[in-house]
């Protein structure tokens, strides 16, 4: 058995992932084309489109500075 190349083996590599995307291409135009085999219902309307806010109250940050092991460390907080 010979020893491929990088080369030969890159080549091999693409040349099989374009045919994939090609099959995949295919298949997807095909089943886009198909007709569909039972009726679907019509979507009901929605009873409830108004819903309660959550209101999220936070408290206003700022920049604190504090030593940690021997340096000085600032973050907001």
């Amino acid at each position: 058995m010979t020893v491929m190349d990088r080369r030969a083996m890159l080549g091999t590599f693409f040349g099989a992932s374009a045919i994939a995307v090609l099959g995949l291409e295919a298949a997807s135009s095909a089943a886009l084309s198909a007709p569909l085999s039972t009726m679907k219902a019509p979507p009901t309307p929605a009873n409830n489109l108004v819903q309660d806010a959550v209101v999220v109250v936070r408290r206003p940050r700022r920049r604190v500075c504090w030593w940690r092991r021997g340096r000085r460390v600032c973050a907001w907080r």
